[in-house]
């Protein structure tokens, strides 16, 4: 058994090094050929449903080359997605390039569009009466109320079960304009984020084929949003509320800061995007099992990379994920290479969750004692300039730092570092007034203000105070 354990991570670790390499261009090449002609055909026998009835001959052929399409795909990355957005189309991940003088993305994105889809995922290939069907749904006029609800029961009742439409995307790409969400569309996208982790760790749990694009637009509408609106919004809207799992909580938290740091750096939009979905999936070997029982600390890193590796093919995004996960608790030192730039950003938005999320007996320490013990080995166990970058962003008392006034009130902060002169100056929210009542009014003190002065931090011990 260790032989094999041995082999398998040899193998891992040349397969790794295979896609850093370029090495599966082959394999992409042919996927964005197969992509190309899912698309034209699908644009094809869509365009033939408005002029012929669906048992007309004029189907046959591209009917017929749209299920070897769909076949040949399933056998080269396995279950096949295929999502339109602004214009392109990506399978699995990889971008299709097409002549747009042609019949491309912008029509089948436009047909998609009209029933409010923005993808189809194919479980398994189909069948030509089953292409058939798929096509003529497409064509087919969309229901006014909940379109996308209504093509997905469609296509449950015309026997394809394993076919799914999803909702539009939004990707965002290297040199697009920045562009900040609203809180409110925050919010929305806070309250749908843990269906979305669930979704994700049910499908790693049952073995299939990881899907990451619904995670990658969650985490694009996050990288929209300011470093502060973000942090701000789960900190306060999702973390100390109701809804949501302690573990989709974490997922989010992590991903948060990971955010954090990227922006410090100065990543790319594109870049954080990447970032953002390998910090999403950096604890994703706790959905495997092993021989029936929950996956251990010490093995999760590599049942993440096994649960990853499912989804064939290799890229640069999907290499980042892989080395998250696998190198997440990686020393600075004692191991050569040392961890990737990602895994080392994660290791520290991690290592801050796990130190002050609440738990039900309390969080274990502050988040101002959490970068103390951290920064005690800034240098060993975490990049000492990374680190550096997160403690600046988020200041001597980070957002969710439960603090008492020299006045008596207690505060939670919400802000981070505004800047240098700000460093252990956070805006506050009021939990509790100096005669220990909650205010009746929302109200925010800001310790910037002369006179305002923090007396002593407070452990959090239940959610909301």
């Amino acid at each position: 058994m260790s032989d094999e354990i041995t082999q398998g991570q040899e193998a891992l670790g040349k397969a790794i090094e295979h896609a850093r390499a370029g090495e599966d261009k082959q394999l992409a090449q042919r996927v964005r050929e197969l992509g190309e002609s899912f698309v034209r055909l699908m644009n094809g026998l869509v365009r033939l449903r408005a002029i012929h009835a669906p048992d007309n001959h004029a189907f046959d052929e591209p009917t017929s080359q749209l299920v070897t399409t769909l076949h040949t795909l399933e056998q080269l990355i396995g279950q096949v997605m295929i999502v339109c957005v602004e214009g392109q189309v990506y399978v699995n991940d990889i971008r299709v390039r097409m002549d747009e003088r042609l019949s491309g993305p912008a029509e089948l994105e436009a047909e998609l569009g009209r029933h409010s889809c923005g993808g189809l995922s194919f479980a398994k290939p189909l069948s030509g009466s089953q292409v058939r069907v798929l096509s003529g749904l497409i064509a087919a006029d969309a229901a006014d109320d909940r379109p996308l609800h209504a093509l997905n029961e469609a296509l449950r009742q015309g026997g394809l079960a394993d076919v799914t439409a999803s909702g539009r995307y939004r990707l965002r790409l290297s040199g697009e304009a920045d562009r900040t969400a609203s809180q409110v569309e925050l919010q929305k996208t806070l309250q749908r984020a843990s269906g979305v982790i669930a979704d994700a760790w049910d499908g790693l749990a049952n073995e299939r084929v990881p899907n990451p694009l619904p995670v990658r637009k969650l985490v694009n509408e996050f990288v929209d949003a300011s470093g502060e609106e973000d942090l701000l919004a789960v900190e306060e809207s999702f973390t100390t509320g109701a809804g949501g799992s302690a573990f989709a909580k974490h997922s989010l938290r992590t991903t948060t800061f990971s955010l954090m740091i990227g922006r410090e750096l100065g990543l790319s939009a594109a870049q954080l995007a990447d970032l953002g979905v390998s910090a999403m999936y950096h604890d994703c070997g706790y959905a495997s099992k092993e021989d029936g029982f929950a996956v251990p600390f010490a093995h999760h890193g590599h049942a993440g990379v096994r649960a990853l590796l499912k989804q064939r093919g290799f890229h640069q995004a999907k290499i980042k994920r892989l080395l998250v996960s696998l190198e997440h608790h990686r020393e600075m030192v004692g191991h050569f290479p040392r961890p990737s730039l990602y895994a080392r950003m994660v290791r520290i938005a991690d290592d801050f969750d796990n130190y002050t999320r609440l738990r039900p007996e309390g969080a274990l320490m502050s988040p101002a004692e959490a970068l103390v013990r951290m920064a005690s080995v800034a240098g060993t166990s975490y990049d000492p300039h990374l680190f550096q970058l997160f403690v600046n962003k988020v200041g001597a008392f980070p957002p969710g730092t439960l603090l008492r006034l020299k006045d008596g009130r207690v505060v939670i902060s919400v802000s981070g570092a505004r800047d240098p002169a700000r460093f252990s100056r956070p805006l506050c929210r009021v939990l509790r007034n100096a005669d220990g009542r909650q205010p009746e009014t929302d109200q925010l003190v800001d310790t910037a203000v002369p006179g305002v002065l923090v007396a002593e931090v407070l452990l959090q011990k239940r959610s909301g105070g």
